[in-house]
């Protein structure tokens, strides 16, 4: 079985592995302590049966346990860089506590099965069995705390002295969708240059263009949640943004689901053109063209977006239009 095409990333190595599997282990046993202590042999299983639950619902939403965690981990599906979900998780989990009915070490044994795999991936049995995958995180200084975006094009320069990019990289060296522990660098700052200057100086007209007087862009969720901003504008939408640059405006998404990332996407718009940007969240964000296919966007490249296109943000989806006149 040959590795997935959508899987690029760094397979976390079995040493790894198997330290995350025990600091999970001893979190629930030092949990279960507590109850033997207070001499509760019922309360003692049932706070190990709860920190279980904890367990799987931290991997299936987030992909992360205290042990990977720890450790710079994170379990993902195998055919997206999204986390594994409530089923794929479960069958992880049943799987080891399988094992480790029939032989005591025998869940170690099952995480140290990825040694045995030939694929190069390191998917163990109840990896593969789930169709997951366990990566090694990027180093925080290679990687980055934050992803720098270019700032929104201002309309309204001096017509003497027009703001032209100088290059833009080709669409061949855009790299493919994002996948967990792969290291996609921000993509730099796009160079300005003035256009040579005609031989007499025309008039400054520093106003902005007529088209964006009272012009707005409007955001409409699947939740019925709705938003305008004025344009030009620049928006971190997420379960609780920070504005990356000064007047960066913020939305908070309603999502009952909690799949949205705190800082989750970048939206900018600058009158005529918007583009978006995931900001390295951890369930990912998509284009959707009109047959519902998903492009997934990768982490920190600028994507321009067509008016009336859908964007997922985790679970949520939502299209952006350029309103004309009076804002409301």
């Amino acid at each position: 079985m040959s590795p997935s095409p959508s899987f690029s990333g760094a397979p976390a190595s079995v040493g790894a592995r198997l330290g995350a599997f025990s600091i999970d282990i001893a979190l629930v046993v030092c949990i279960a302590a507590v109850g033997a202590l207070l001499g509760s042999p019922v309360l003692a299983i049932a706070l190990a049966a709860e920190a279980l639950l904890g367990l799987w619902i931290l991997e299936a939403r987030t992909g992360a346990t205290p042990g990977v965690v720890m450790l710079r981990l994170r379990v993902a599906r195998d055919d997206a860089p999204y986390s594994p979900g409530a089923g794929r998780t479960f069958v992880r989990g049943l799987l080891l506590v399988l094992s480790s009915v029939v032989l005591l070490a025998g869940a170690w044994v099952l995480v140290a099965s990825a040694a045995w795999d030939r694929t190069g991936r390191r998917r163990s049995w109840h990896d593969k069995a789930s169709e997951t995958v366990v990566v090694a995180l990027p180093d925080r200084a290679a990687a980055g705390k934050t992803v720098t975006l270019d700032a929104p094009t201002v309309l309204g320069r001096s017509a003497g002295a027009a703001a032209r990019p100088v290059s833009q990289a080709p669409a061949a060296d855009v790299p493919a969708a994002g996948t967990w522990g792969e290291v996609v660098p921000p993509p730099a700052p796009t160079a300005f240059a003035p256009a040579a200057a005609p031989a007499v100086a025309a008039p400054v007209d520093v106003a902005p263009r007529r088209s964006l007087r009272g012009a707005q862009v409007l955001l409409v969720f699947d939740t019925g949640q709705r938003a305008q901003f004025a344009l030009p504008a620049a928006i971190n939408l997420g379960r609780g943004p920070a504005p990356t640059d000064p007047g960066d405006a913020v939305l908070v998404v309603d999502d009952p689901d909690r799949m949205v990332s705190k800082t989750h996407l970048r939206l900018e718009h600058d009158g005529e053109t918007a583009w978006v940007t995931d900001a390295g969240s951890t369930n990912g964000s998509e284009i959707v063209d009109e047959d519902g296919v998903g492009r997934p966007l990768t982490p920190g490249v600028r994507t321009p977006l067509d008016e009336g296109t859908r964007v997922r943000l985790g679970e949520r989806i939502f299209t952006v239009s350029r309103l004309i006149g009076t804002p409301a």
